[in-house]
């Protein structure tokens, strides 16, 4: 199947000839570019594993193999070619079905043509009147992802350059909405200035939430001894009962407790806070409430998880919700939105922005304004496109695709010799597991405490590294407070096959294993 898109810009004519999942760039005058490196073979043929997910190589043997120098004078078409095909050789191929390192897989045709889009339009999303039509489009996606997320017809939002900048953009909003002066004044707490109106700010967040809570914090000058770090339970969820005892204990020392952070599908595990009964904890000690739901939030986005599952209740009582569909919806990295029931983006602007009357001319879609930057990549372009394209039962689909693919690997690792789940059934898609060698299963299950855990956490790390360098697969190894470090697969990829790709991990991992004298390593 082939489909032409010719896109023009003052003058120049870019045609994209999409087959199947080839591409094929034309630009004018008369250069062809025809990117046909294995890389892109193993997209083309997606059900065949032609390609390693990487071609693995140190730093040290990279310098050797590529060439990082950067000339006086320009290599030209074959050079940069040259370049090209070696940046694609030795890149890991997030196509891959394979790929089950991180929390994103491979984008689609619609993404590629999104990301063209962008780079032939060359906007800058600050101000109305140089990229109406996208400004609008974020409007528009922000909205209906919060009416998704039941906030109302006032909901709306704002993209940023990655979660960690969304969650940072929270707090900040969350400091500038409830304590107005301190954007002014700067940040004058209670005992340092007695007669201050606020004591020192307290966030809290469980002990599994993301490193960025802890960044933001930083970047705001409150310190990190004032993250107030809240038990999960054996499933990964924060402890509503200690989060308010916390709490209580914080306004008995005359601090003000101000913000607390839900994560909606932590990174580790996979699991949700309670949202719900921790808006009641928010609103009962006037906290502003903000949900992570950087991973999980796209559930939002499947009706039978809506209905069957307690994961999201209760977002519609956040102040602010991160949401990231670079992640589980495959839209083409970055693409992170920070959504409000309150007033969509104009929340921000609100709380936010300062005097730049030379670029901010009062319209009330100059989004920019309610940034802590000031240019801004157009992203939720990206996320627009996909919408329009699949439809939200489409991207609804793919979320429950995975989920059901999770559960029938979950069940596969569990009835396998040798292999142990980390927690069963798995929360979400990261299915967490060990493996005991079984010629040394005895030794490993008679260690007690610490030497256990190191015992295992040798295993799994140097079994990672084997597979790792291997190239057939790319996963993770993970450590988690008080458990040895384990094998974290996540599952995204909509060309991800059950038996054809992960029971292969798991032969892989067990030949893996059969190739190691643990005598000599353990």
């Amino acid at each position: 199947m082939q489909r032409n898109l010719k896109l023009c810009c003052q003058g120049y004519k870019i045609s994209l000839l999409i087959v199947t999942h080839g591409y094929t760039l034309r630009c004018n005058p008369g250069y062809n570019f025809f990117f046909s490196s294995p890389f892109f073979l193993d997209v083309q043929k997606g059900q065949e594993q032609l390609v390693p997910v990487v071609n693995y190589h140190t730093p040290e043997e990279l310098y050797k193999l590529f060439d990082f120098t950067l000339p006086n004078k320009g290599v030209g078409l074959e050079g940069i070619f040259k370049t090209i095909n070696s940046t694609l050789e030795y890149s890991v191929n997030s196509w891959n079905p394979r790929f089950l390192d991180k929390l994103y897989a491979g984008t689609n045709p619609i993404g590629v043509i999104s990301e063209l889009l962008l780079a032939v339009l060359n906007s800058n999303a600050h101000v109305f009147h140089v990229s109406p039509v996208l400004s609008l489009m974020e409007v528009e996606v922000t909205k209906a992802i919060g009416q998704l997320l039941n906030m109302g017809e006032k909901a709306g939002g704002i993209l940023c350059p990655g979660g960690s900048a969304s969650n940072l953009l929270a707090m900040i909003t969350a400091r500038n909405k409830l304590f107005p002066s301190i954007k002014t004044e700067g940040y004058f707490p209670r005992p340092f200035h007695p007669q201050s109106k606020y004591g020192k700010l307290k966030v809290f967040t469980s002990i599994h939430s993301h490193y960025s809570i802890d960044k933001a914090a930083q970047v705001l000058g409150l310190g990190l001894d004032n993250i107030v770090k809240v038990p999960v339970d054996h499933e990964g969820k924060m402890q509503v009962d200690e989060l308010e005892k916390l709490i209580e204990l914080s306004i008995q020392k005359d601090e003000t407790p101000f913000f607390i952070n839900a994560t909606a599908g932590t990174t580790v595990l996979g699991a949700f806070d309670p949202i719900k009964d921790i808006a009641t904890i928010a609103k009962k000690y006037h906290c502003w409430l903000h949900v992570d739901g950087s991973w999980g939030g796209s559930v939002a986005f499947s009706d039978k998880m809506m209905k069957t599952t307690t994961w999201l209740k209760g977002s519609e009582h956040a102040d602010t919700f991160t949401l990231n569909p670079h992640k589980l919806l495959g839209v083409p990295l970055q693409c992170s939105m920070l959504l409000t029931p309150h007033e969509g983006h104009l929340l921000f602007a609100k709380s936010n922005s300062s005097q730049a009357d030379y670029l901010f001319h009062g319209n009330e879609y100059d989004i920019g304004a309610g940034t802590i930057g000031c240019g801004r990549r157009p992203d939720a372009t990206k996320m627009f496109m996909a919408w329009r394209y699949y439809g939200k039962d489409g991207l609804g689909g793919r979320v429950d695709k995975a989920l059901s693919l999770a559960s029938q690997f979950t069940s596969m690792v569990r009835e396998r010799k040798g292999f142990k789940l980390v927690q069963d059934p798995s929360p979400f898609l990261q299915i967490c597991f060990w493996f005991v060698p079984p010629t040394i299963e005895k030794h490993v299950e008679s260690l007690k405490g610490k030497e256990y855990s190191l015992c295992l956490s040798r295993i799994t790390r140097h079994l990672h590294q084997q597979i790792r360098e291997k190239g057939e697969f790319l996963v993770d190894h993970s450590p988690l407070e008080g458990i040895p470090d384990f094998f974290r697969v996540v599952i995204n990829a909509p060309t991800l096959s059950l038996h054809r790709d992960l029971e292969r991990l798991l032969d892989v991992i067990e030949e893996v294993n059969a190739s190691v004298d643990w005598s000599e390593l353990l």
